[in-house]
């Protein structure tokens, strides 16, 4: 068992800064098929209410304090993962806090205070009539889901939403069929599923909290290896639109690797001025096929599992 920080698993489900134009830095949002492969629930759905009465509950796990949550009933148009059978969900929100007017002096105009933080950054405030595809993880310890902040949800009315949606359709299928894809006859579709279900069994709660390294089925594992070791690292398997992409590469770090695996990472020669570079990625694969073939015939691959709060 380990712990992370909130921080840690924002960094590990892909967050990263950019330079804007203005030279400040502004937070990239997850690729919206990789925010559907670490949610626990991925719907398209409309708030036909918000509850009368806030729930009061910690955003994080062993927050002492509580904060009030808004809770919106949500109809469940669309559900493409972990909402079988059910046709609502509730989604707890922080509500924004009011910002009054502040006036400098009588004879000058009404200004808005400057609120700390980056715009678009934390949970959005549903309203009724609402209807967007949404990313949700369950709470800790409340009786709702929650929008994690890497992970906003996304308009499918507009034309970019629509293609995000295709594309997260796409994702949801390759992991709910995993052997399909893994069975499959193109080598491609063998990678992009062992690539998605790495993003997926990597992933850490989106709220931070201890978890389990928990083994796969032994079959399914067989599988991912396999396809990890077959794939071209130097090809990106299929880009996500806005900035991600689904790679054996990518697949092989998630695999964490180490020395009680048997695994030793090869030793990178320097470069030498005036001549061709090391092929980095291809003296990695190397050595993950040659671990493959001897200490590694027997790994089985691993996941995260999500450890209640009071569990040790």
């Amino acid at each position: 068992m380990r712990k992370y920080l909130y921080a840690t698993a924002l960094a590990v489900a892909g967050l990263f800064a950019v330079p804007s134009t203005a030279g400040a830095l502004m937070i990239a949002f997850q690729p919206a098929p990789q925010r559907a492969l670490t949610a626990d629930v991925v719907i398209v759905g409309k708030v036909t209410a918000i509850e009368k009465e806030t729930v009061d509950a910690e955003q994080f796990p062993g927050q002492k304090q509580k904060v009030a949550h808004k809770v919106a009933v949500v109809k469940i148009e669309t559900g493409l993962a972990g909402a079988n059978n059910v046709t609502h969900i509730k989604i707890g929100f922080i509500p924004q806090p009011k910002v009054e007017p502040q006036p400098v002096n009588p004879n000058q105009p009404a200004i808005l205070p400057i609120r700390p933080g980056r715009p678009g950054f934390g949970m959005p405030e549903l309203k009724e009539g609402t209807e967007m595809l949404f990313f949700l993880s369950k709470h800790h310890a409340a009786d709702f889901y929650t929008i994690p902040n890497m992970s906003p949800p996304i308009d499918v009315k507009t034309e970019g939403g629509k293609a995000e949606l295709a594309e997260v359709k796409k994702m949801m299928a390759l992991v709910a069929e995993p052997m399909k894809g893994l069975k499959s006859e193109k080598l491609e579709t063998r990678v992009e599923t062992a690539a998605a279900l790495m993003t997926k069994y990597s992933a850490y709660p989106a709220f931070g909290g201890a978890v389990d390294r928990v083994a796969i089925d032994k079959e399914e594992s067989k599988l991912i290896l396999k396809a990890i070791a077959e794939a071209d690292w130097k090809q990106q398997v299929r880009p996500v639109p806005g900035g991600g992409n689904l790679n054996a590469m990518q697949a092989f770090y998630q695999l964490q690797l180490n020395e009680k695996d048997g695994y030793k990472p090869p030793v990178f020669p320097r470069p030498v001025p005036g001549q061709p570079r090391p092929d980095f990625n291809a003296m990695q694969k190397e050595a993950f096929v040659k671990w493959l073939d001897g200490p590694g015939k027997d790994y089985v691959v691993k996941k995260n599992v999500a450890k209640k709060p009071n569990e040790k």
